[in-house]
């Protein structure tokens, strides 16, 4: 994610001696400009990020440095099938082979932090539970993976998946909401090995009902949403793989559930559902302290932070609108201009892009049921394209982006 400056190469030859004194002084003083040159973050800008611009894809162009990918789960090809999309251009481009062709449904994607591999599990409603695996290839192509001869890489029954920001564990939470599944990946060959098994109760006067399960950036903690069972923290130890309850988080009444959960890279949690927009801080061993509630759209189903944790999305699935925050000190929220924003009927995914310039938006329409938006300086949102998906609405709506 470093946005890389090529050097120029000034060839000399055939220079006079007093244009080279000239050019020398003028090197020396722009060397002195700081970040002058630097990109800004702006949307034509490569992807950002802490590096030095040493690393792979600086060459060819066509490292992991100009990887901008999406995959979104109910095709408008069907059920079964992933869209890709290239949002380099600031567009819904469709990858090389889009649509794929998975022969399942998915109910959960994920996207390992060096863009090698795309992890899906299968709707068990549709077919037999399982995790399956694909290299990203050239254009964002997918292909997959298999073990032994076998395509299912486990046999797996889970609603949501994340994985660790180190790409070493893969988390899956089971469709029962009995269990917290972990699996360790090969980075190298992409195969997953059943690592940890862990147990989720939920809170008491509510029903477990999985929804999702993210990774904290800082990969301090992992936290599951169960529905009118409100949520469970986990302490994580990246090095060792070993993850142990820390934080029950009860809902204030049976009826107040909690369906999807995002945290920034402050591990500020923000977590929405019946209640609105619930944001808690939380210390790196785990434990969640509650800090405020904010009111959302009706129907606050889906939630994502952007990559420099200053902003916040809400999906509102019943009125089918995005809300958005800036994020202030100590998890603080204030609305963004015009928020809320219009969003695809019944939105029920947000994602962001690698470069940090857009949102992505899944619903169920069959011309529009996917909206990119530019995120503007300020945060608000503008819509920039839109594209068919989201035929079923009794289908998981899904999005996976490379990072």
């Amino acid at each position: 994610m470093v946005c890389m400056t090529r050097r120029r190469i000034v060839r000399r030859y055939g220079l006079p001696v007093c244009a080279l004194v000239l050019l020398s002084a003028l090197t020396l003083s722009l060397s002195g400009c700081g970040s002058f040159f630097q990109c800004e973050g702006k949307p034509s800008c490569p992807a950002t990020g802490t590096g030095t611009g040493t690393g792979t894809g600086t060459g060819t162009g066509t490292g992991t440095t100009t990887v901008n990918y999406a995959y979104v789960a109910n095709s408008a090809t069907g059920s079964t099938y992933i869209n890709g999309y290239n949002l380099g251009a600031g567009a819904l481009t469709a990858t090389t082979g889009s649509p794929y062709l998975l022969n399942y449904t998915p109910s959960g994607m994920a996207v390992t932090p060096t863009n090698t591999f795309l992890y899906v599990a299968s709707d068990p409603a549709s077919s037999t539970g399982a995790l399956y695996g694909y290299s990203i290839g050239t254009g964002g192509a997918l292909t997959i993976l298999s073990s032994n001869g076998a395509t299912e890489l486990a046999v797996e029954s889970t609603t949501s998946i994340d994985i660790s920001p180190d790409g070493q564990w893969l988390f899956a939470l089971s469709v029962d909401g009995l269990t917290l599944d972990e699996y360790s990946i090969n980075t190298s060959t992409g195969l997953i090995s059943l690592a940890s098994m862990y147990s989720i109760t939920g809170a008491a006067n509510g029903v477990v009902t999985p929804s999702s399960v993210r990774v904290a950036p800082s990969g301090d903690y992992v936290v599951v949403a169960l529905g009118t069972a409100g949520a469970e923290t986990f302490s994580f130890d990246t090095t060792t793989g070993l993850a142990t309850l820390a934080t029950l988080i009860s809902p204030a009444t049976s009826s107040t559930g909690i369906y999807a959960v995002a945290v920034d890279s402050n591990n500020y949690l923000y977590c929405v559902g019946t209640a609105g927009l619930q944001v808690f801080s939380v210390t790196n061993a785990g434990v969640a302290t509650f800090v405020k509630t904010y009111p959302t759209g009706k129907g606050a189903h889906s939630v994502v932070v952007n990559g420099t944790s200053t902003f916040v999305y809400v999906g509102n699935e019943t009125d089918s609108t995005i809300s958005g925050y800036a994020i202030g000190t100590s998890g603080a929220l204030t609305s963004l201009t015009g928020s809320p924003y219009s969003a695809p009927t019944t939105i029920t995914a947000l994602a962001r892009d690698r470069t940090n310039a857009y949102v992505l938006a899944a619903g169920y329409n069959a011309t529009t049921g996917i909206q990119l938006f530019s995120i503007g300086t300020n945060g608000a949102l503008t819509s920039s394209g839109t594209a068919a998906s989201g035929i079923l609405p009794a289908v998981p709506g899904e999005i996976a982006t490379t990072h």
